[in-house]
């Protein structure tokens, strides 16, 4: 009699621990998802912030702007709209001559009598063209980039030994 009041004292413990762990562990599991329901609402803030600065950053006006201020961009004129008739055409070589060659339409009636050479903004083309042959990267780029290669050869499109092998 004495030893099964020892086994159910042993078993009462027994529960009595796991129901004490047990409440700990689901309290932690509520923390767990308190934070994580603050931490989407923070995200959902924050996705409402971004979605208004994208609206902003790719409002067409202003687009419109900045493409005339930094890259010398402007509105369409009519005397930029050329025809294909009034482009130069290169005359083919003997060796190159094409069997079918192109005679451009002929002048309708409804055209206007002065025709405009369209004009073409390249006064930015070249110094851009300049820097970019003369720019060495950074030595921060190129580091990135080797340790990109070394520590991640397949994502970087470098080979390992076993495939250059297979090869």
């Amino acid at each position: 009699m004495r030893v099964s009041h020892f086994m159910w004292a042993i078993v009462t413990i027994g529960v009595a621990v796991a129901l004490f762990l047990l409440k700990h562990k689901v309290q932690e599991l509520e923390h767990q998802l308190v934070a994580k329901r603050s931490q989407i609402a923070r995200d959902r803030g924050a996705i409402r912030v971004l979605e208004a600065e994208w609206t902003y950053l790719n409002n067409p006006e202003r687009l419109r702007r900045q493409s005339e201020e930094y890259l010398g961009f402007h509105a369409p004129q009519p005397n930029n709209v050329a025809t294909i008739a009034s482009l130069p055409f290169k005359t083919p070589s003997a060796e190159t001559a094409p069997t079918v060659t192109f005679e451009p339409p002929a002048q309708s009636q409804q055209a206007p009598s002065t025709t405009h050479t369209p004009q073409f903004h390249t006064e930015l083309q070249q110094p851009y063209l300049q820097a970019a042959a003369t720019e060495r990267p950074s030595i921060l780029s190129v580091t990135y980039a080797r340790l990109q290669r070394l520590l991640l050869p397949t994502a970087a499109g470098a080979t390992t030994s076993l495939e250059r092998g297979s090869k």
